[in-house]
């Protein structure tokens, strides 16, 4: 704990000025008892509030991260580990890190959804874990085959904490073959297919993050609030329940049991007998 606590305090100095990883830059203010450091200036305030119960939170985060990633706990991985945590916040989530760190941590506990790989019509659906640096630790890929090639629709980064499912991007690859990209729109298809394997997992709430201040994904996250936008009018089991900054900062949806007589549904997103 003692190691914890000195790199956590260590990231607290130099977030100020900002910790880059690559493209990502983690820089925030720090709130707690002896009051706020630097200058409320569009960046995000850390609130803490019990450190102790923080830095304890922490030190079982890292050790789940470290473990699944396979890296040595050292210092230099355990400063990447929790650097990275942050870059992953939204603003609430700074002012409520304990609840933040819980909910990343399920992300990773909660890893029985879609254990094997599924075959719907003929698009093969499963989860693969990602980087450490990546938004989320896993993400859903589907992909179907043409002239012995795999075809890549686009991936969505998520966690599941508790009952509900948290997205927090959808990231396209390039495909030498567009056959479904051409006929249908990929990431409305992959979406569907997703919230599907959802459903019939027992999960009834997303959450779509909308904002990521860490991270130059903005316009991705706009793109993917306006997919699921697009999603409630085609499909009657995707409803918005709020937008962001209605109720907070996410896209808020329920899903309910697809509707088998929809056209896109019915072509490819049902098994055949």
């Amino acid at each position: 704990m003692d190691l914890i606590e000195k790199i956590f305090d260590e990231i607290l100095e130099e977030a100020h000025e900002g910790i880059s990883y690559n493209d990502i830059n983690i820089r925030f203010d720090i709130l707690d008892k002896c009051g706020l450091s630097g200058f409320f200036n569009d960046v995000p305030v850390l609130i803490i509030r019990n450190k102790k119960e923080l830095l304890s939170k922490l030190n079982t985060y890292v050790d789940i991260v470290l473990k699944q990633k396979k890296l040595e706990k050292n210092r230099y991985n355990i400063k990447k580990c929790i650097s990275l945590l942050f870059s992953n916040a939204c603003y609430e989530d700074f002012s409520r890190p304990g609840d933040f760190i819980d909910n990343r941590i399920n992300f990773y506990i909660n890893d029985d959804f879609l254990n094997e790989e599924k075959v719907v019509n003929n698009i093969v659906v499963k989860k693969v874990a990602t980087p450490i640096n990546k938004e989320t630790p896993y993400a859903f890929k589907a992909y179907y085959t043409k002239d012995e090639e795999r075809c890549y629709l686009p991936s969505i980064y998520y966690g599941i904490s508790n009952d509900t499912c948290y997205i927090y991007n959808l990231v396209s690859t390039k495909n030498k073959d567009t056959y479904l990209e051409d006929k249908y729109d990929a990431s409305k298809l992959v979406l569907s297919l997703f919230i599907k394997e959802l459903y019939e997992y027992g999960i009834i709430k997303i959450k779509v993050v909308s904002c990521l201040p860490m991270r130059n994904t903005n316009s991705e996250l706009q793109n993917l609030l306006d997919e699921f936008t697009s999603l409630d009018n085609i499909f009657k089991n995707v409803v918005i329940s709020s937008n962001p900054f209605e109720c907070d900062e996410y896209m808020n949806i329920r899903i309910c049991e697809f509707d088998n007589s929809n056209r896109i549904f019915k072509e490819l997103l049902i098994n055949k007998e």
